[in-house]
């Protein structure tokens, strides 16, 4: 029994310490979003500082394991570990005091700094006990091959389990340090069981008990621990405690490593082999080439693999998990089966077909994401061009005849699946061959240990090259279906030079592709839009229903669609970002608002800026009642201009107007008027000055200039691609005085929260597939309300759904009527209409039909009501409003919710002389809060109880329930 666990030890010990590295890369986003925001800057950084560190730990563990007996050291690696791991904490809080402000350093630099502060350490320990553990598999193992293959395997699946751990479960359930308290925990107890000393034991295990109920907040609570804050932390006193005895731990574990290292120096000094010592070592640079190659490949396709994800189903932790942790499954699978092979692998020509084989896949990602014209009309498949964007429609999957509904993460994963683990295998088979190629090559020179570290190192090399030129460069220069060409093409040419003149026949296709990708000539431009390879040209002149415009960058999937109105004279452009709309505007008209949440921004904004007295409205048009508007069917004569007091309409203007019902009266609700028919005060001048986050159409930032000549308006936009989209396509001048600040909007306000202050400050950078977490918590809405004015408002949209109990039994009470009453349902099959019979219906079972659809209900709600909870605990006056027309219907909808510091007037919002008018599906806009019932629900009953921290925000598990509904458009 103890040789049998002395034999497994290596692949275990390669497993969990993957694990524990895997968590680490999925929180520390989270930990570093105070201070750098979360961007695709921060993703790469993360990634490649990580893997960073993991390079330089697979040099430094080959070394370690020549010069040290493995098992005497990988304890102390592993304490070592658990301090670094704890420290993570520390040195994040303190970055504020270590590095300038952000008004002295690049933004993206000092995203670099801050991560490679936080995490390069705890990566390189961590990254160190790879190549040991690989060489004691190789020194208790007859087939080198096999063993190096499994030791990566291993790794790999433990990796796969650390991030669909850290992003399906640990990120919903526990705050970002308490999932670092576990870990370091966690390392530290395997560093207990695997000591050799009795200091070492006692301190592992000691330090581990701590940290672990640290962790537990019941039982902190139970007790009555107090504890000091960490930065934007809270860290109860033992915890404190447990990050005392791992420093201890770590000082023991250094010592056991130095003294380890010197007696092993004695022994090799001793035994020398002088002939092997004076022989010339063979190079190792063809094989660490390859390493290098297929790295560079596996993590360029990783990137790209977010980005497309992103592209069709929104940027969140379940995808960048899903893609993460699929990709890893596949290199694990990759991994075993490339030992397998490297068995009977003697020289790097005969790896030549890998690199074909992955040449290929990598290939057909690009068929699956996007399928040639042609194919499509020839298999009849309709026009949804990805297979990743069925899973907006993937509700459920048919296994042998029994139906299993998905949840929005799992229909996530079972697309990124379908499209990226076949790939991910085919790259996963090269590095076991080439590690165990060195291997064969040092053996004789009892240099083991560096062989691999070699080949791990130049790896890991290649991994952080491709993740930095990819996340940074190519997707924006070369697009996702240019870096996929390039990636199988150079993939094929590895395989020409190796192998032999087949692989030169298949290198001729994605070089051929590449060329018709690429090269600038029509005949290319035509074939290549055919086969997929290329994207459409917009015309951003087009009076058509056409495409506007197109591109792609390193954070959007960018078009503006044309739609021509009213035979012609108007021109709708859509500004669609990663395929879901964000913005309409009409060419030339400004004072244009379609979207009803727009609405009540408007309106509220209107009552605001009256109420800070900055807005001055001409004396004409102050009172003017509301049925002495003036109304046009041209949309640019949305002003009251010198309406007689006899309240006849201007005949030069009239057309034939909407009547309108005094501004008391019900019968509003049921006026029937075109949305062009707007109404808005003349405004003679305004000292406003606003702030969006979030650029999208730059619809509201145009009206707000329009309607209130003299507004300031500052838009803290992420992607600069945006703003040249509505340079070209949207209308927006370039000589604008909209001023736009590119980059994370948290970054922007970070930089100016002690500087400027604005009356209205409007977020518009949430959906329900992709919500940037790090603008939701309480911290940040702590920076926001320093940068309001003392009369300032904040405004928000949130895409959720909110039913009430009642209407949840009165569904329910329906259903058990239907199924008493009988029904027709269609055969999914034969498409034939079949009579259900009716039934009596249980007591029992009508219960248990209430409780399913209560239950339901309860689903939805839970960021809207734990946004509204947390902004309570900074702002004293929040309102909620929602846009559809009845309160808890359980629809989708988009939420406005207001906050500001001081009470706002927003009864009779649009129904009160003098307010804006606005009409949305024919129905005029008259928006009304929350009362105290429906408010009170949604924050004590909706919420879960959860206040968004920087510490834990777990908005993708709130907002996966109406992510789902998605599939019921």
């Amino acid at each position: 029994m103890v040789g049998l666990a002395a034999r497994l030890s290596p692949y275990a010990l390669a497993f969990f310490s993957s694990l524990c590295i895997m968590i680490l890369e999925l929180v520390s986003s989270r930990l570093v979003a105070q201070h750098v925001g979360s961007s695709l800057t921060v993703w790469t950084s993360v990634i490649g500082i990580i893997l960073g560190g993991i390079c330089l730990g697979n040099v430094l563990g080959g070394r370690l394991a020549d010069r040290v007996e493995p098992r005497q050291a990988v304890g102390p690696l592993f304490a070592t570990g658990a301090f670094l791991t704890l420290s993570a904490l520390w040195v994040n809080s303190q970055i504020a005091h270590i590095i300038p402000s952000p008004d002295v350093l690049n933004w993206e630099l000092r995203t670099v700094i801050v991560v490679t502060l936080d995490f390069l350490l705890p990566a390189t320990v961590l990254g160190m006990i790879g190549p040991v553990v690989a060489k004691m598999a190789v020194e208790q193992s007859q087939r080198a091959g096999s063993a190096i293959g499994d030791v990566y395997f291993c790794g790999a699946v433990g990796s796969i389990a650390g991030t669909f751990l850290a992003g399906f479960v640990l990120i919903s359930l526990a705050p970002t340090s308490v999932i670092v308290l576990v870990v370091a925990a966690a390392l530290a107890l395997m560093a207990a069981t695997l000591s050799t000393g009795a200091p070492g034991k006692a301190l592992g295990g000691l330090t581990g008990l701590l940290l672990g109920l640290g962790a537990i907040a019941p039982l902190i609570r139970m007790l009555g621990v107090g504890g000091i804050d960490l930065g934007g932390y809270h860290l109860n006193y033992v915890a404190v405690l447990g990050n005392l005895t791992a420093v201890g731990l770590a000082i023991v574990a250094v010592g056991s490593l130095w003294s380890s290292s010197r007696a092993a120096e004695a022994v090799t000094a001793m035994g020398a082999d002088h002939h092997d010592q004076a022989a010339v070592r063979p190079s190792l640079k063809d094989l660490a080439a390859l390493a290098f190659l297929a790295s560079l490949g596996f993590m360029a396709m990783e990137m790209v693999a977010g980005r497309l994800v992103t592209r069709h189903l929104g940027s969140s932790v379940y995808g960048w998990t899903s893609v993460i942790g699929v990709l890893l499954a596949g290199l694990s699978v990759g991994n075993y089966l490339g030992g397998r092979v490297a068995n009977h692998i003697r020289s790097e020509k005969q790896a030549s077909w890998l690199f074909m084989i992955a040449s290929i896949f990598t290939l057909a990602i690009l068929f699956l994401d996007n399928m040639p014209h042609w194919f499509r009309e020839w298999l009849d498949l309709g026009i949804r061009p990805s297979l990743l964007s069925r899973a907006i429609s993937l509700t459920e999957i048919d296994l042998g005849g029994t139906s299993i509904s998905l949840t929005w993460q799992y229909r996530v994963l079972f697309v990124v699946v379908a499209v990226f683990f076949l790939p991910s295998v085919s790259m996963g088979t090269v590095s076991p061959v080439v590690a165990k190629l060195a291997v064969d090559r040092l053996k004789r020179f009892k240099r083991t240990g560096t062989a691999i570290g070699e080949v791990y190192a130049w790896g890991m090399v290649g991994s952080i090259l491709g993740t930095f030129l990819t996340g940074f460069y190519l997707i924006d220069v070369l697009g996702t279906k240019g870096v996929l060409l390039v990636l199988a093409a150079v993939l094929a040419l590895a395989a020409t030079i190796l192998g032999t003149v087949w692989h030169a026949v298949w290198a001729g296709i994605p070089l051929g592709l590449c060329v018709i990708a690429f090269l600038p000539a029509a005949w290319t431009e035509k074939i290549g839009q055919e086969w997929s390879i290329r994207e459409e040209r917009g015309d951003p002149t087009t009076k058509e229903d056409a495409l506007a415009w197109i591109d792609e960058s390193n954070y959007y999937y960018i078009k503006v669609d044309n739609e021509p109105q009213e035979n012609g004279k108007l021109q709708l452009r859509t500004l669609v970002l990663d395929n879901l709309i964000h913005g309409y505007f009409i060419l030339g008209h400004p004072e244009r608002l379609d979207y009803d949440y727009e609405h009540i921004y408007a309106l509220v904004a209107y009552r605001a800026a009256q109420a800070s007295g900055k807005i001055t409205v001409a004396p004409s048009t102050a009172s003017t009642p509301a049925s002495s508007v003036v109304r046009s069917t041209l949309p640019d004569n949305v002003f009251a201009t010198d309406a007689p007091a006899d309240g006849k309409a201007n005949p030069k203007t009239e057309t034939k107007p909407a009547p309108v019902a005094d501004a008391k009266s019900d019968l509003d609700d049921e006026i029937s008027a075109e949305e062009s028919r707007s109404w808005y005060p003349k405004v003679e001048k305004s000292t406003l000055q606003t702030l969006f986050l979030g650029g999208g159409a730059y619809t509201f930032q145009r009206h707000m200039q329009h309607i209130y000549p003299g507004t300031e308006v500052d838009v803290a936009e992420i992607d600069p691609a945006v703003t040249r989209a509505n340079f070209m396509a949207t209308g927006l001048d370039p000589n604008t005085t909209i001023k736009t600040i590119w980059g994370d909007a948290r970054q922007f306000v970070e930089r100016n929260q002690d500087k400027k202050q604005y009356d209205i400050i409007f977020g518009d950078a949430f959906n329900d597939f992709s919500v940037p977490w790090h603008l939701t918590t309480r911290e940040f809405n702590d920076k926001i309300a320093k940068m309001m004015s003392p009369t300032g408002v904040y405004m928000i949209n949130i895409i959720d759904a909110y039913e009430t109990d009642e209407e949840a039994i009165r569904k329910a009470d329906k259903q058990i009527a239907k199924i008493e009453a009988g029904d027709r349902v269609i055969d999914e099959d034969s498409k034939e209409v079949k009579v259900v019979a009716g039934r009596g219906v249980e007591p029992a079972e009508k219960e248990r039909i209430r409780e399913d659809f209560l239950a339901k209900a309860h689903r939805y709600g839970s960021f809207l009501g734990s946004w509204t909870a947390t902004a309570k605990l900074t702002f004293p006056h929040v309102y909620i409003f929602g846009t559809n027309r009845e309160i808890g219907s359980g629809a989708r909808e988009t939420f406005v919710v207001v906050a500001s510091k001081q009470p706002l007037d927003l009864t009779e919002l649009g129904r009160r002389v003098g307010d804006p008018r606005f009409y949305h599906k024919h129905r005029r806009t008259e928006p009304i809060p929350y009362g105290p019932k429906d408010e009170e629900t949604v924050l004590k009953s909706r919420s879960r109880g959860i206040i968004l921290t920087d510490d834990y925000a777990p908005v993708e598990n709130l907002l996966a329930p109406v992510a789902e509904t998605r599939g019921n458009d």
